[in-house]
């Protein structure tokens, strides 16, 4: 393909920024395009050929990668998103988090494409990007600031209110690896450790001003106009995408709940009682709403909701996710809105991201109740379920690391370690990454999050169709799959899940938000509808077949960074073993749980359809080769890391 081809989309530059010497380089994107397109996949590729192999994730010599979707900075439906990659410091694995809202387009406007960070500053600094000039700047004002104050100091620097930025509060300033890197509006890069990456390496904050337009050379504009046209207009008008108008990502509580897929304590249980269940529902959320929906742009979902409360100004509550209901509601016990707000709103200040932080919050209430932590480990706190003021403490302490945040800054396999006494029964974790998803009812769902690359997670293959029960013949029509719908069925899962894994992949390089997609609900936009758009955006005709197998090779680059950093292999693909000992409580699906047997010919079956050894999970040479990945295949045979 010719370089002319290869620039479609692209903004052209990659900056390249070592903190340690402050030298700063522009490479010329379609230099290492090589048809990884953007956002994740060609972030995997440029960490792969750049990063140093055996560096830990706080070596100064670790990439900390930005990249924005190829089609970001078009007027694609959902292309809003900006992908960060680096070492995970949970997993020593893969690190990899996605993130909408205008940061993304404000940087491709200001003339890059991706941002590679290396070094450890001496002092705390930002960098300012602006029409491809690039200047790092002195942080110390913003030094230990929230990111509501961080935003107004920025302002007033700036002296203007026309920016984007990504920045880390406290707890990526201190390391915390339960840190993530924030927007403006609450919208976070979470899991992965990544906000504790960027403060190690004395980074406050990445300011994008785009001055130039949105003027990216598009192969067939007016193919691609029409398009969008089309699928925007086709998007506003369904009903999935008016629910989610209304309510956000607050209205899958209820359908959670039906399908046993509900995170109760620390997972001793994963349904709700229909009483307890209503002081989670969205309505309930209703009387805090400051009644202002805001979207990307440009994107026709309108999914962010502003919510107003008792807190002070400081502690805006935009974009409200069902995962803030569910971290903090059932998972610790609160019932009030109020205080589950108010969580949220401490985690968005601090930079901290809310899964991982109520995980190991709920880790060690449950090793408190259990007596195995004393008054004595937790600073005197009585760490008990539903007790409000206690967690807002306990957040704070992690985000400042002080006292019993000490102890949890670095996840609950981390501190199970320190502390011992049987504690390390009471984690729920995969890969080393603290566990979120419930994963006993639906198989398909745990299939997808117990083989994410980046840690167990359900952003990387994990369908939704379970929770949707989609009809059978819908499920044979879009996926090939009879089974899609029906949660309890171990058959056809794997491939589900292959058909996920990739097409997530091909999203988040591309920068489109999964919301658009047909994982959101199945009358979306599949990878039909993607490559017709590609085609008319990039100038390479895609068939859907053709996208998903650039996904593949995107999924399958992250593979190669595991097995190049990791020792894992089959085992670290399994779920907890307590989720095949202990059965949901109640609901509709009490008495369900993991099937070993069956698990494991799912597992197996999920290895045959990518072309791995089913022994070890490692990939064979031909499938590299096939994929265009063969460059590989020389230094995983030294490793005996092949299949």
């Amino acid at each position: 393909m010719s370089k002319r081809k290869l620039a479609y989309g692209l903004a052209g530059n990659i900056l390249k920024v070592d903190l340690s010497s402050r030298r700063m380089e522009v490479l010329k994107t379609v230099e290492f395009e090589s048809g990884f397109w953007g956002g994740r996949g060609l972030n995997q590729h440029l960490l792969l050929d750049l990063e140093p192999e055996g560096i830990s994730p706080f070596d100064p010599e670790s990439i900390l990668a930005f990249g924005a979707g190829r089609l970001v900075g078009t007027a694609a439906p959902g292309a809003v998103r900006m992908n960060i990659d680096s070492r995970n410091p949970f997993t020593g694995g893969i690190g990899s988090s996605n993130l909408g809202g205008g940061f993304a387009r404000e940087f491709k406007k200001a003339g890059f494409d991706h941002l590679l960070v290396s070094g450890k500053s001496e002092g705390p600094v930002y960098l300012w990007i602006s029409n491809k000039a690039v200047e790092i700047r002195d942080a110390k004002p913003l030094w230990g600031k929230l990111i509501s104050e961080t935003d107004r100091m920025l302002m007033r620097l700036l002296e203007t209110p026309d920016f984007e930025f990504i920045a880390i509060g406290p707890a990526g300033e201190n390391r915390v690896w339960a840190s993530a890197l924030m927007d403006r509006h609450s919208r976070a890069a979470a899991r992965c450790g990544l906000g504790a990456i960027m403060g190690d390496k004395g980074l406050k904050a990445v300011v994008a001003q785009g001055i130039s337009r949105d003027n990216l050379e598009l192969a067939h504009p007016e193919r691609f106009s029409r398009l969008v046209k089309e699928m925007t207009e086709r998007l506003a008008s369904l009903p999935s995408v008016k629910r989610k108008r209304i309510l956000g990502t607050l209205a899958a509580v209820g359908p959670l709940n039906r399908s046993g897929a509900i995170p109760v304590r620390n997972f001793e249980d994963e349904s709700l009682s229909e009483d307890e269940l209503n002081y989670y529902l969205a309505e309930r959320f209703d009387e805090l709403s400051a009644g202002t929906i805001h979207c990307c742009i440009p994107c026709p979902i309108h999914c962010q909701h502003s919510y107003r409360g008792a807190l002070s100004e400081d502690f805006p509550r935009n974009k409200l996710e069902a995962n803030s209901i569910l971290d903090f509601g059932p998972r610790l016990g609160l019932t009030s809105a109020e205080d589950i707000l108010h969580c949220h709103a401490l985690c968005s200040q601090y930079g901290l991201d809310i899964d991982t932080t109520a995980s190991v919050i709920c880790w060690a209430i449950d090793c408190f109740e259990k007596g195995i932590l004393t008054p004595s480990d937790t600073d005197s706190l009585a760490l008990q379920w539903g007790k409000s003021e206690v967690v807002f403490k306990v957040i704070e302490k992690i985000a400042l690391r002080q006292g019993i945040g000490e102890l949890l800054a670095e996840g609950s396999c981390r501190a199970s370690i320190r502390i011992g006494r049987g504690s390390q029964d009471l984690v729920f974790a995969i890969k080393g990454q603290d566990l979120i998803e419930p994963i006993r009812s639906c198989k398909g769902w745990a299939l997808g999050v117990a083989v994410s690359p980046r840690g167990g997670t359900h952003t990387r293959g994990a369908p939704q169709t379970e929770f949707q029960r989609v009809d059978s013949g819908m499920g044979e029509r879009i996926w090939g799959v009879e089974t899609a719908g029906v949660p309890k069925e171990y058959e056809g899962k794997a491939k589900l899940v292959l058909y996920y894994e990739r097409f997530h992949a091909v999203l988040d390089s591309l920068g489109l938000c999964h919301f658009v997609s047909n994982w959101s609900s199945p009358d979306l936009l599949g990878p039909i509808e993607i490559a017709e758009l590609c085609s008319a955006a990039l100038g390479e005709e895609l068939s859907d077949e053709i996208l998903m197998t650039r996904g593949e090779r995107i999924l399958t680059l992250e593979k190669v960074y595991n097995l190049l950093h990791t020792d894992w292999n089959r085992k670290e693909d399994d779920p907890p073993e307590r989720f095949f000992q202990e059965p949901i409580q109640r609901g509709l699906f009490k008495g369900e749980k993991l099937h070993r047997d069956k698990w494991n010919d799912m597992l197996t079956e999920y290895y045959l359809l990518h072309d791995w050894d089913p022994q070890t999970s490692f990939p064979r040479k031909r499938k590299l080769e096939a994929l265009g990945l063969g460059a590989y295949v020389g230094v995983l045979q030294k490793r005996n890391r092949i299949g």
